[in-house]
């Protein structure tokens, strides 16, 4: 029973985040100190009350802020919030949106965490994924999720990341789009009614792959991590970044072949090579990869 995990089911209201709900959400978290799903935040924001209540659980998923303790309805601001409106107030950036699917993805207890980690079929069906998700809540979860309940949360899952095959998928002015999507990380096969995980996701932040290595250094304890670690261990950039080995190689020779401080370098042993990078803030990876986008922005002006 101790190794059960509280799963959490519906807080999203079957919404995937959808564009322009993080802004505000995180600017009402600045500006009033919390954040309460209710009927006067839902008409500040122009929101309905369902998806005030879906805004309130994107907000706690992704980590802009955290539910106050002693009050269940209230989520107060988190350091990534002051962060993210600091450097992308209106969430532009993709690398802002690469930070908050690695909080996403290693939140336990969630169907996200579990699709990312836990759940191995490259190619899916809607049905296939709803029930290795029942199966997995009735052998690891203390509440086992309802067949209803599981298939909500498959829902939400691709309607968040599944787009279509192709760079730019997603079109902002869809009032259910989701900036996951943008991410590629899951393909929408329609005329077959399936669905891929790629293994190769177009332009992720080095940054994003350090921030998930050096995560993977703390819950493994050594500095030192091959690629096989880096590509196949739960937790690690391989299954949170869909990334295949031939992409981890590929992303670990360029950190090879640039200049970092001490904590982040490629050393060879038996052969074999290894990423070392130290257990560090996912915060302090954002903000170097904000200090690269301000400095390209700075040489490009001059």
């Amino acid at each position: 029973m101790s190794n059960l995990i509280r799963f959490q089911y519906g807080g999203h209201a079957t919404f995937p985040v959808r564009y322009g709900w993080l802004p505000k959400g995180a600017s009402r978290l600045r500006d009033e100190g919390s954040f309460v799903a209710n009927a006067v935040t839902a008409d500040d924001l122009g929101l309905g009350s369902k998806m005030v209540d879906s805004l309130g659980y994107w907000l706690d998923m992704t980590g802009i802020g955290a539910p106050r303790e002693g009050r269940r309805s209230a989520i107060e601001p988190s350091p990534l919030n002051a962060l993210i409106l600091e450097h992308d107030p209106y969430f532009e950036l993709p690398g802002t949106w690469w930070f908050l699917h690695l909080a996403l993805a290693r939140r336990e207890g969630t169907v996200w965490s579990w699709f990312f980690n836990d759940h191995t079929d490259r190619i899916f069906d809607r049905v296939a994924c709803t029930d290795a998700f029942l199966q997995f809540t009735r052998s690891h979860a203390i509440r086992p999720a309802t067949p209803g309940a599981a298939q909500r949360e498959i829902a939400c899952l691709v309607g968040s990341y599944a787009a279509r095959p192709g760079v730019d998928v997603v079109d902002p002015a869809d009032v259910g789009a989701c900036p996951l999507r943008e991410l590629g990380l899951i393909i929408r096969h329609d005329a077959v009614n399936r669905f891929e995980r790629t293994r190769n996701p177009h332009a992720v932040p080095v940054e994003a792959f350090l921030a998930s290595a050096s995560i993977l250094s703390g819950d493994l304890d050594k500095s030192a991590l091959s690629l096989r670690e880096l590509a196949s261990v739960r937790g690690g950039p391989g299954r949170i970044l869909c990334m295949g080995f031939d992409a981890i190689e590929e992303m670990v020779g360029k950190i090879g072949g640039e200049r970092w401080s001490g904590r982040v370098g490629v050393e060879t042993s038996a052969g074999e090579r290894h990423l070392v990078v130290s257990p560090r803030d996912p915060d302090a990876w954002l903000a170097e990869l904000y200090a690269r986008v301000k400095s390209r922005a700075t040489r490009t002006a001059a």
